[in-house]
C-alpha cells in the first residue's frame, strides 16, 4: 500500500510496489519512494512536503543493470529527463556505455556493480554512475538528481587539513567546524582531506563512509555524540577474496586507533549537493578493492548528496582542480563534460597524475553562484605558475650558459634560484605564490644586474671577445645577407652559430664589412632585443658629452635585467671613461635609452680611436655591441 508523502511524491510500501509504480510513472505522477534513512535525512532539510519532479530534457542517454529495482529506477530517471533507457545485463555495462556518443548515466545498486569488472565509464569519458546501496537510497537519489535544488544554499563549503595551503582560506580544518553542514545544505562541498577508499580524515576525526541503512552494523553519531562502537559487517554474499577489508568490518574497530567513537562522522549525515573530494578512491564502482558497503563516496550518496566527484584509485590531490570544477560549474556544463575537462589535461591544466570520476548523472546542470568569482585570483595563480616557468625554462637557463662564454660568471645565485622556484612551484594554489614571484623576479633581476657590472668591470681591465676562448668550439649554422643596422647599406651579415658541446648555446650576429662587428646576441630564433644606433661614435675632449644607444624589446613580454658600457683600460689609473652600467626593465614593445658619459676621469686619454663595448643582459639574454669611439 502506497502512502502519500505530500501531493507530489508517494512512499511505496515494498521493492515490488515501488517496481510496479516506476514502470507506469508519467511527469505530473506522484514520484515513487521506499521508506529508509535517505529518504529521512532528505525530508530533515524542513517540514514541508516534497516537491514535484519537472520534466526537464537532459543530454546523453540512461542504462540501466542488475535486478529489478535498477531497471525501475533507470527508467524513472530517463522519462523524467527524456532520455532512452536500456537495461543490459552487469557484464555488458562497460561496453555498452562505451559504444554511446556523449553522457552515458548508469542505474544500479551499488553491489551489482561489483560485477561490472571495470569502472563503467572507462572508455566513456562522459559516463557516471547514479548508485546507491539499498533500493529505498537509490530511489531517492533518482529522486533527488530529479530535484537538486531543493533546500541547498548558494555558495560552496571547503574542507581541508590545516597542513595543506588553503588551510587559512577553507571553512573548516577541524571537526568542530563541520557542524555547518549538518545544518546547511551548500551547492558544493569540497573536501581537500586524505583518505582511502573507506574515509577521508582530519587530525582530530575521521569522515566515514559506512552507513546502517539495512545492515545494523553500524551505531555512529546522527547527530554527533550518541554513537556506539561499529560491529562487523555481514554481508549479503561473500566478498571477493582479494578485498581490502578494513578492520571496522572484522569487529576490531576503526583503524584510526588514535580517535574515539564520538570522532568518526557518517559522510551521509554532512548535507551537500555536489561533493567534490580529493581523497584516494572516493569514486570507485566497479574497481573499488574495499567492500563497497564502506565506500566514502558511497557514504555521500547514502545522505543528501545528489552527486560526488572524486579520485578514482590512488589519488594524487590535483592543483588547480577546484578551479576547473568551479569554472565548469559557473558555464553551465553537465557534469559529465566538467569531469571530461578535469581529465582532458588540455591547455595544460592537469599537473598531477589524478583520474577523476563521476559518481552521478553526466548530463545533470547544476544551478550554481558559488562564493564570489575569483576570476582575478585564478588569473593572478596562472600567471604566476607561467612566469615561474619563464624563470625556470628560459632566464635561468640563459644565464647559466652564459658560463661557456667569457663572463664573469658566479653560479651560486642562480644555483639558489633554481631551488626557489622549485620550491614555489610545489605549491601552485598556495595564497600569495604572485607576490613571491614577484620577489624571485626581483633577486633575479639583480642577480644580472651584478652581472654586468662584474662583466663591464672585466671589460675595463682585460678587454673582451664575445665568444672568447669559445671560438673554436662554435659551428656555423646559418648564413644570410642583411642590412646593417649601423650604417645602412647593404654590406651586413646575419650569421648564427652553435655550440659544438652545449647545444642549447647558440649565438648570432650581425657583421658588416665596414663597421665590423655591429651586435652579438644569445637570443634564440628572430631576435627580439637589440641594442641599436651606430657603432661609430665622435667625441671632443674639450667637449666629450654623452654616448647614447637605444635597447628595444619587440617581445611580447616585459624584461629586466641590465645595460652597462666599458672601455679597455690600457693605462692606471684609466684615461678613457670608466665603466658605467644601471637597472633597466623594458615592456613589451618598449625601448629604453642608455646614456652614459665620455668624460674621461683623467687627462691623457690620445685624440685616438678607441674601442668599447655596450653590453646587456635582459631575462637571460646576453648582448653586445661594440663602440668606436672617434676622439678628437
Amino acid at each position: 500500500m502506497m502512502e502519500k508523502a505530500g501531493p507530489d511524491t508517494c512512499v511505496c510500501a515494498s521493492e515490488e510496489e515501488l517496481v510496479e509504480a516506476a514502470l507506469i510513472w508519467k511527469p505530473g505522477d506522484p514520484f515513487p519512494l521506499l521508506p529508509g534513512n535517505s529518504l529521512t535525512r532528505f525530508l530533515s532539510l524542513d517540514d514541508g512536503a516534497l516537491p514535484a519532479v519537472a520534466r526537464t530534457p537532459r543530454v546523453g542517454s540512461v542504462v540501466s543493470t542488475g535486478g529489478e529495482v535498477g531497471r525501475a529506477c533507470g527508467r524513472l530517471l530517463a522519462v523524467a529527463t527524456e532520455r532512452p533507457h536500456t537495461h543490459v545485463p552487469v557484464g555488458e555495462v562497460v561496453r555498452t556505455v562505451a559504444e554511446r556518443n556523449g553522457p552515458v548515466a548508469v542505474v544500479a545498486l551499488a553491489g551489482e556493480l561489483e560485477d561490472a569488472g571495470d569502472w563503467p565509464g572507462a572508455r566513456n569519458p562522459m559516463a557516471g554512475v547514479v548508485s546507491a546501496r539499498t533500493p529505498a537510497s537509490l530511489v531517492c537519489l533518482v529522486y533527488r538528481t530529479l530535484v537538486p535544488q531543493h533546500r541547498s544554499s548558494p555558495g560552496a563549503f571547503v574542507v581541508t587539513n590545516s597542513f595543506h595551503s588553503d588551510d587559512l582560506s577553507a571553512d573548516a580544518v577541524e571537526m568542530d567546524e563541520l557542524d555547518a553542514l549538518y545544518r546547511t545544505r551548500h551547492q558544493l562541498v569540497t573536501y581537500h582531506l586524505h583518505g582511502r577508499e573507506c574515509s577521508v580524515g582530519l587530525p582530530d576525526g575521521v569522515i566515514c563512509g559506512r552507513t546502517d541503512d539495512g545492515a545494523g552494523f553500524l551505531g555512529l553519531p546522527s547527530p554527533p555524540g550518541t554513537a556506539t562502537a561499529p560491529g562487523p559487517l555481514v554481508p549479503e554474499r561473500p566478498l571477493p577474496a582479494d578485498s581490502r577489508i578494513p578492520s571496522c568490518l572484522r569487529g576490531e574497530g576503526c583503524f584510526r586507533a588514535d580517535l574515539e567513537v564520538g570522532q568518526r562522522i557518517p559522510a551521509a549525515d554532512l548535507h551537500a549537493v555536489l561533493v567534490f573530494s580529493q581523497s584516494c578512491g572516493a569514486v570507485s564502482a566497479g574497481v573499488s578493492p574495499y567492500p563497497e558497503a564502506v565506500g566514502i563516496g558511497g557514504g555521500f550518496l547514502e545522505g543528501t548528496a545528489v552527486a560526488v566527484i572524486g579520485g578514482m584509485g590512488s589519488h594524487n590531490a590535483e592543483p588547480g582542480a577546484e578551479r576547473l570544477l568551479d569554472r565548469g560549474l559557473r558555464a553551465g556544463l553537465p557534469l559529465g563534460e566538467v569531469v571530461a575537462e578535469m581529465n582532458s589535461g588540455r591547455d595544460g591544466e592537469r599537473g598531477g597524475l589524478a583520474v577523476f570520476g563521476l559518481a552521478g548523472d553526466p548530463g545533470l546542470v547544476l544551478p550554481y553562484t558559488g562564493d564570489p568569482p575569483e576570476a582575478a585570483e585564478a588569473a593572478t595563480a596562472a600567471s604566476a605558475l607561467e612566469r615561474l616557468h619563464h624563470l625556470h625554462d628560459s632566464v635561468l637557463p640563459g644565464c647559466e650558459r652564459l658560463a661557456w662564454l667569457e663572463v664573469d660568471l658566479d653560479e651560486e645565485p642562480l644555483r639558489a634560484a633554481r631551488t626557489r622556484v622549485r620550491a614555489l612551484a610545489d605549491e601552485p594554489d598556495r595564497p600569495g605564490l604572485g607576490e613571491d614571484v614577484s620577489v624571485l623576479e626581483d633577486e633575479i633581476a639583480v642577480v644580472q644586474q651584478e652581472l654586468v657590472a662584474r662583466t663591464a668591470a672585466m671589460i675595463q681591465r682585460d678587454g673582451a671577445d664575445f665568444l672568447g676562448d669559445a671560438s673554436p668550439a662554435f659551428q656555423r649554422m646559418s648564413r644570410r645577407d642583411a642590412p646593417c643596422t649601423s650604417c645602412g647599406t647593404d654590406r651586413g651579415q646575419h650569421l648564427v652559430l652553435r655550440h659544438a658541446v652545449e647545444h642549447r648555446l647558440t649565438v648570432q650576429t650581425l657583421q658588416c664589412r665596414r663597421c665590423g662587428d655591429v651586435w652579438w646576441s644569445t637570443e634564440e630564433g628572430e631576435p627580439t632585443l637589440s641594442i641599436g644606433g651606430r657603432v661609430d661614435t665622435d667625441a671632443d675632449r674639450a667637449a666629450p658629452g654623452t654616448l647614447t644607444r637605444p635597447v628595444t624589446n619587440t617581445g611580447d613580454r616585459t624584461v629586466r635585467g641590465a645595460v652597462g658600457m666599458a672601455f679597455r683600460a690600457f693605462y692606471d689609473p684609466p684615461v678613457l671613461p670608466v665603466w658605467h652600467s644601471e637597472a633597466v626593465t623594458i615592456p613589451p614593445g618598449g625601448s629604453h635609452t642608455f646614456t652614459a658619459s665620455l668624460t674621461p676621469p683623467a687627462p691623457g686619454a690620445r685624440p685616438d680611436v678607441h674601442s668599447g663595448f655596450v653590453i646587456a643582459l635582459l631575462d637571460g639574454v646576453y648582448l653586445m655591441s661594440p663602440v668606436i669611439l672617434r676622439l678628437s
